[in-house]
């Protein structure tokens, strides 16, 4: 084993200049993330088990060292039309609510569309206030001067003029535009950024959410439709998954919850 590897063999990170700034002076990071953009770039990649996503892990991949990652915003929408997915993106939420995130969701709209050709009519759904609630958090976040630095995942060319906005408001404040895995930058966000990044599978891989994790009196669990290929083949034989541990005794109560409802 030569120099700079460790027990298991693997190469030691080298120390850089960042490694001794203390956390109170590196520059603040916000990681602000269309959760639409980047679910849909990771269904693409058809690893479904990527969806159950750490996003503050992600955010400490791609921040620039001298950084450090103050906040993390997630904004989406649950679908009530298609109760699997809604139940699914749910416990997604309170995972992500259970590391720090905050989570701005939005609503959709059912309505009506027609073809003008042979009258068919048949009902739709449009998602509505993801945008707006991605852009006055991070109007909201540089006006409270929260962050000096805003990573926004996006490649929805809506957000350009978020992009606007903060570079024109905010002039001493930076804009790092993230492209999800698979996706190319847009460049009306291009326009307004100081750097780009590229989020690669490798990436998303390596900060994948434990399958179990707890929040206050419950556990959440991975949903089943995002467990990796080799859960949905095991064998009929296979053992069921333990239960989970044991809640702390507080008073005379114990809660223990596997997959809460809306």
């Amino acid at each position: 084993m030569g120099p700079g590897s460790g027990v298991s063999g693997e190469r030691t990170r080298r120390l850089t200049p960042h490694d001794f700034i203390p956390p109170f002076l590196k520059r603040r990071a916000a990681l602000y993330v269309d959760g639409f953009n980047l679910h849909h770039s990771i269904l693409e990649l058809r690893r479904p088990e990527l969806l159950w996503l750490d996003l503050p892990r992600l955010g400490k991949a791609i921040i620039a060292p001298g950084e450090r990652l103050a906040t993390t915003v997630w904004v989406s929408a649950h679908r009530p039309q298609r109760r699997n997915r809604m139940q699914a993106l749910f416990a997604y939420e309170q995972a992500l609510r259970a590391r720090g995130v905050r989570c701005l969701m939005g609503h959709f709209v059912v309505h009506t569309d027609r073809c003008f050709e042979c009258g068919h009519t048949w009902a739709d759904s449009v998602e509505k206030q993801s945008d707006v609630n991605l852009a006055l958090a991070v109007a909201a976040d540089a006006a409270a001067d929260r962050f000096d630095v805003a990573y926004v995942v996006t490649t929805d060319g809506d957000h350009a003029a978020t992009a606007r906005y903060l570079k024109e408001s905010h002039p001493d404040k930076r804009l790092v535009g993230v492209a999800p895995p698979g996706r190319r930058h847009n460049r009306q966000i291009v326009e307004w950024c100081d750097r780009l990044v590229e989020i690669d599978e490798a990436q998303v891989a390596q900060a994948v959410l434990p399958e179990r994790l707890r929040r206050g009196q419950a556990w959440i669990e991975r949903p089943d439709a995002w467990a990796p290929p080799l859960a949905h083949e095991a064998s009929d034989d296979a053992p069921p998954p333990g239960p989970p541990p044991p809640m702390p005794r507080r008073g005379h109560l114990r809660l223990v919850v596997s997959n809460p409802q809306p």
